[in-house]
């Protein structure tokens, strides 16, 4: 774009005695009333008039009909639409509706009324290929050298409707306004991951909203090559889901000529190759000369004429000017490769070899009337001056080249290695541009500076989510917008720009982002439970060259840890487990878009190091914390850039936790093994970028699971029992065992056979209804599932029943269409110390045989709603009574007066076997104190110390104690506060 174009306009409108007025600049009551109308980007010149005019239903489209067969009033521009001005009008018609729902006719005619929108075309220098002039009186008058001009001018117009009230009102006046940059675009990578053709037109309207003007695609890398063509059929992904025809690409095309938007193709090479150079069964690749099989032989002719001709093969299915040959990342290894050197003449490099080779290509490219473009990250490779330039190396390599007369679209806009506009998550914020930057880049004032790109790369994130993708672009497309239509300093603040992001909003006919869905199934919508490696099949990528992935055993969002890797495999609590160092840089990315619902997490974790501000899930602006900063190493949420929240848990050191995180608008809570021990009322969406990032919590993760849905405390400690029955933990395994007969006396099919843990022996009746088995597990339990391994011998109708007598049985589970096999009977809520299958019908003639029959479930809390005492109350205050420890709800707390000694203590109803207890600590906690039981509530035993208690929670097992009373008897507090317990939970049974 010539500099000059601007300062002429503005000295020709000051002539006219008007002022330019920047976008948020306020214009002097004496020479206009209207202040500049607020767009993204930023109008380049405004001259205020006074009033508004106003649109109605009798308002017309009225297209010139001396232009509205053409597309351009002269020479159609080089990175623009063909459409003519009638059927940009369409266009304009349409979104129109959308945003002040008036259905306006599109006429052509030469004169125009009060309330009419006029469109013409009409040649002016001043405005560049792409500008527009916008004047409001009584109607609406755009026009423009192309019909770009006209679909852009008419952007401005609809944002500015935007925000009216009513929808239909314009400030009177007149813009003239072009963009300073000529190249404004998106990159996608959609070759490590395939983006629908849907999702590609619904961001080239976004991007069109904000007036950039082309959508880059990488059709291929190492991992896929998504071009469809018979001729070359093998290339590509088999599923045709996954991979894009010459239909598909020319829908995309039809959406970006309507929208003005130019799509350059590129087909990357000579490296990254793997999935195409061994087409046909020819190795073409340098692995046999130099050891290398993603880089193809780029100097042998044979090779470049096959990818000449694969090269032609595409070329035809874009109407735009460029094709982009790739060139980045080629192995600087090849420099030193004897094969390669050998072609050298004097004072040559293996540049010169690359050279040669993107001539070859160029030609190609320019026999089909194209320009080549090609990747740089230094200035060593230096094809012809007439070959577009995109850097990906640092901001002074883009300097370098446009001195030496390239024309450049730079992606770099610092000195940092890798201060790009980058959305390349994987490496989280390592190589994603920061919210703001660019709005406060300065676009270098340069003759070669072509253009800018915000470039969307897939490293890592093979099957992630493209919701993921835009939600990053979102906010930074306009940043880009604004800073490469109009270079001139912003005067607003960032959050002011941001602010008006928002109040423009979405482009019309794109709807927003949608919520993950949120179930009601209590089942994970994502599942890892590492045990085993991932390897795609060539339905979606290529197979044969691939490294560590895992897989999402419901879902399709399998993790990838190619760049930061996780240690894996490493021993998990049941199988293999994935695990990280403590403040390191490993994560197994995801990809996933954030839950902003109710959700849940559920995992098992067993941390081996203290650290602190340590992840366990994440993306850019959100995570879940092992660790949460500035904590004694407990659980977190965060908010990056906002607030950090602590949940009261500190995951125990080298032993093994599971912990279920549940959130709804309501709040966030979190489970240990089962039971509630901490709620706060913020929330964050759950993040899904991935696991890890760049600071680890030291330790091992295993069977991670996802859910869209808030689980219920009961379906936490379902779930918690299922784990605890399962490997290594069974609450029947090796427990007495009854049953009402066995088989002719048989030793070898007593009851004890199905509570053996051994899935070969088995317990078995006589042939008779009823029939029934059962265990004693020697305490009181929460009992959430039961598992029954059935010999072919099996009870058709049958009871599950549970009792604290083993003698009184109430039934928790039923059914009358049993068919043997394995039921897994889940979901359960019952306590009790003894458990029965109650067999009422045979599914056969013999009699009822269980190879296993299992238990879930975890202690029950016998204190939970019994009578509470305490030495003291903090100012009497009932909010902080002895009960409120024994109430079942983590949000209530006991508070003691800050004396030493302290105590209190329940009274279980009955003498109780009791083997735990948990103490859930405010900040107010005790540093030395003793657990005490009692027969009478007067003469106490110690049955557990400690002088180096550390607040949080304390899980005190392994006791072995008889009493009816229970009591802490606190000696030392911890803080200069009192003593104080959200929850006293004590374990046992009769």
């Amino acid at each position: 774009m010539r500099r000059y174009r601007r300062r002429f306009a503005l000295i020709a409108s000051m002539a006219a005695g008007a002022t330019a007025v920047a976008l948020f600049g306020a214009v002097p009551a004496a020479v206009a009333a209207n202040t500049s109308p607020l767009t993204v980007p930023r109008i380049q010149e405004w001259t205020g008039g006074t009033g508004a005019v106003s649109l109605s239903s009798s308002s017309r489209i009225v297209v010139d009909p001396a232009t509205a067969d053409d597309a351009a009033a002269g020479t159609p521009a080089l990175l623009g639409s063909l459409r003519t001005l009638r059927e940009t009008a369409q266009r304009i018609r349409d979104d129109l509706e959308l945003v002040t729902s008036l259905d306006l006719p599109v006429v052509e005619s030469a004169t125009s009324t009060a309330g009419d929108i006029t469109l013409a075309l009409a040649a002016d220098a001043t405005l560049g290929d792409e500008g527009y002039e916008l004047s409001a009186t009584d109607r609406i008058a755009i026009s423009a050298p192309a019909t770009d001009g006209i679909f852009y001018g008419a952007q401005s117009l609809l944002q500015v409707l935007r925000q009216a009230a009513p929808s239909t009102v314009f400030p009177q006046g007149e813009i003239r306004d072009w963009p300073d940059l000529t190249y404004r675009a998106e990159h996608f990578d959609v070759s490590r991951r395939y983006m629908s053709v849907e999702d590609i037109q619904d961001e080239i309207r976004r991007a069109a909203w904000s007036k950039l003007n082309v959508i880059q695609l990488m059709f291929n890398q190492a991992n896929a090559f998504r071009l469809y063509s018979p001729d070359y059929a093998a290339a590509a992904p088999t599923d045709p889901g996954q991979r894009y025809t010459q239909a598909d690409i020319a829908a995309i095309e039809e959406v970006a000529a309507d929208y003005h938007v130019t799509i350059v193709p590129e087909v990357q090479n000579p490296t990254k190759m793997q999935p195409i150079a061994g087409l046909g069964g020819i190795d073409r690749s340098l692995a046999s000369q130099c050891g290398d099989p993603s880089t193809i032989d780029f100097t042998d002719p044979a090779v470049v004429t096959w990818f000449q001709d694969l090269l032609d093969e595409f070329i035809p299915w874009f109407s735009g000017p460029y094709i982009h040959l790739g060139n980045d990342e080629v192995p600087t290894s090849l420099a030193s490769c004897s094969y390669l050197t050998s072609q050298l003449g004097a004072g040559e490099t293996i540049d010169d070899l690359q050279e040669e080779y993107i001539a070859s290509l160029k030609a190609t490219v320019e026999a089909r009337d194209k320009t080549a473009m090609i990747w740089v990250n230094n200035t060593r490779i230096r094809p012809g001056t007439d070959v577009l330039i995109m850097n990906f190396g640092a901001e002074s390599v883009a300097a370098s080249m446009r001195s030496l007369g390239y024309q450049v679209v730079d992606s770099a806009y610092k000195s940092g290695p890798y201060d790009r506009f980058y959305i390349s998550p994987s490496d989280f914020e390592g190589k994603v541009v920061p919210r703001g930057d660019i709005y406060a880049w300065t676009p270098p004032a340069h003759a070669n500076n072509f253009g800018q790109v915000l470039a969307m790369w897939g490293d890592d994130l093979f099957f992630s989510e493209t919701d993921y993708f835009i939600d990053m672009f979102d906010g930074r497309r306009e940043e880009l917008a604004e800073r490469t239509w109009n270079t001139a300093a912003a005067g607003a603040t960032f959050a002011t720009f941001s602010s008006l992001i928002g109040a423009i909003g979405r482009a019309p006919g794109v709807a927003a982002l949608p919520s993950v869905p949120e179930t009601t199934d209590g089942q994970p919508i994502h599942a890892y439970d590492f045990n085993s490696t991932y390897t795609p099949t060539a339905a979606t990528h290529y197979p044969g060259y691939w490294k560590l992935s895992l897989a999402d055993s419901v879902g399709t969002l399998h993790g990838n840890g190619w760049i930061f890797t996780p240690n894996y495999p490493v021993a998990g609590r049941d199988g293999n487990g994935l695990g990280f160092g403590a403040a390191a840089s490993q994560s197994l990315n995801l990809g996933g878009y954030r839950i902003a619902g109710a959700w849940s997490t559920a995992f098992w974790i067993k941390r081996t190091a203290n650290s602190t501000n340590t992840v366990l899930l994440r993306d850019m602006d959100h995570a879940i914390k092992v660790e949460q900063s500035g904590t004694a190493n407990r659980f977190g949420i965060s908010t990056y850039g906002g607030a950090n929240y602590t949940l009261a848990y500190t995951a125990p050191l080298n032993t093994w936790a599971h912990v279920t995180i549940t959130s709804d608008s309501g709040g966030t809570s979190l489970y240990a093994d089962g039971v509630l021990v901490d709620s706060i009322a913020q929330q964050i969406p759950l993040p899904l970028g991935g696991i890890g990032g760049r600071r680890s919590f030291g330790g091992v993760l295993d069977d991670l699971l996802i859910y869209a849905e808030k689980l219920t405390a009961l379906e936490v400690a379902a779930l918690y029992g299922t784990y605890a029955v399962g490997t290594p933990v069974d609450l029947a395994a090796g427990k007495t065992a009854t049953a009402s007969s066995v088989k002719n006396a048989n030793p070898d099919r007593v009851a004890s056979k199905a509570f053996d843990g051994d899935s070969a022996t088995r317990w078995g009746s006589e042939y008779a209804d009823p029939t029934w088995v059962q265990v004693d597990l020697g305490q009181s339990v929460a009992i959430s599932g039961v598992r029954l391994n059935w010999e072919s011998a099996y009870g058709k109708s049958y009871k599950i029943q549970v009792s604290s007598d083993g003698t009184t049985w109430t039934d928790v589970y039923s059914t009358t269409t049993g068919d043997g096999g394995v039921d897994e009977i889940a979901g359960l809520s019952a306590t009790g110390r003894y458990v029965r299958m109650y067999g009422t019908e045979r599914g056969t003639t013999f009699g009822y045989s269980l190879f296993d029959f299992n238990v879930y479930g975890s202690p029950a809390d016998l204190a939970v709603g019994k009578m509470a005492t305490a030495s003291s109350v903090k100012s009497s205050n009932p909010d902080r009574a002895a009960s409120k420890a024994f109430d079942g709800d983590p949000a209530t707390r006991w508070g003691s007066e800050y004396v030493d000694p302290t105590w209190i203590q329940v009274d279980l109803g009955t003498s109780m076997s009791i083997n735990g207890v948990r103490l859930n600590w405010e900040s107010a906690f005790s540093k030395s104190y003793q657990v005490q039981v009692s027969s009478d509530g007067t003469t106490w035993t110690d049955v557990y110390s400690t002088t180096t208690g550390d607040g949080g929670v304390d899980q005190i097992t392994g006791l072995s104690a008889t009493g009816r009373y229970v009591r802490m008897y606190g000696t030392e507090r911890g803080t200069g506060y009192g003593y104080s317990l959200w929850d006293f939970n004590v374990y046992g049974g009769p």
